[in-house]
């Protein structure tokens, strides 16, 4: 898939080559049976789980699970943006989707509407991302390849801030109604995520230092960690993101989940499911009983 994100300078493409292609895989992958976090510009970021769906298998990359959790630090207390920040902050958020997103997508998030923006008070490093809007509307896709009409269904959006002002994540968007494939949560970015009903508190630990408290919020936790900053148009992820270890905690304080990335040695686990028809039509794929942890589905949110 990165091969057909990421520009090539040595093989180059017919003008306008590139953005056909972006919006037909996106098309692509929007209507795979089993779905994903995925960012407009790119592919998802490594995530605690890694989907592949192959007739009637579902295969699942488990992450490092093995852990020794460390105390974190006191939760860092948050501020919602006044309504004039808010729309500052929307505007930059805007303006930097739109520089990274691909052609055929153009001013992405415009109709979305805010329904959440706060800052992590008391950040002193310009490099920590500390402020996180939230908005809801729509997201649609161009016509795809063999005349695929358009398609629209509701979906989030997630935009970050450093302390120094620099956007840090412009276009990260989630669906409601996803599934997560053999853990209760889920990393979107290196210090932001979703968990469901299970997870009690998440801690986000950078390489080096001590783990850092989540902010829960609506089915979604942020961390005041260091950013990834200065996208490129065609960058296909976070070099970065390993060096953040997290962590889900249930409502007793038992560690229930550690994602440190995927892990390149751990042989996949198959996933027997069964396809099913929907009350729309649609095909959609549930797993075989007894389903064993490693391809235990939760639903977001729950």
């Amino acid at each position: 898939m990165n091969e057909l994100l990421t520009r090539r300078t040595d093989r180059p493409l017919p003008p306008g080559a590139h953005e056909k292609l972006r919006a037909e895989l996106l098309v692509a992958i929007e209507t795979e049976p089993v779905r994903r976090a995925r960012r407009i510009l790119a592919p998802a970021l490594a995530a605690a789980s890694v989907l592949i769906v192959v007739t009637g298998l579902v295969v699942a990359v488990r992450a490092f699970k093995t852990d020794s959790a460390p105390p974190a630090t006191g939760p860092a207390k948050t501020r919602p943006l006044t309504a004039d920040e808010t729309a500052t902050l929307r505007t930059q958020c805007l303006a930097e989707a739109n520089r990274i997103t691909s052609k055929s997508l153009p001013h992405p998030f415009t109709d979305y509407k805010v329904i959440r923006a706060f800052e992590f008070t008391g950040v002193k490093d310009p490099n920590v991302v500390n402020t996180w809007l939230i908005g809801s509307g729509l997201q649609t896709y161009p016509t795809g390849p063999k005349g695929i009409p358009r398609e629209s269904h509701p979906a989030y959006w997630l935009c970050s801030r450093t302390a120094g002002g620099v956007v840090s994540e412009p276009s990260i968007r989630f669906s409601p109604g996803a599934r997560l494939i053999g853990d209760p949560m889920m990393r979107i970015a290196r210090n932001a995520g979703v968990y469901t009903k299970s997870v009690a508190r998440v801690t986000v630990q950078p390489k080096g230092q001590a783990p850092v408290e989540a902010f829960l919020q609506d089915g979604f936790w942020f961390a005041p960690t260091v950013g990834r900053t200065n996208w490129g148009p065609y960058d296909a992820d976070d070099n970065g993101l390993n060096d953040f270890v997290v962590r889900g905690y249930d409502a007793v304080g038992e560690l229930i989940v550690t994602d440190r990335g995927i892990d390149p040695t751990a042989a996949p686990a198959t996933c027997p499911v069964v396809v099913v028809t929907l009350p729309n039509g649609k095909l959609d794929t549930v797993p075989k009983t007894p389903t064993p942890p490693e391809c235990r589905e939760y639903r977001w949110p729950s």
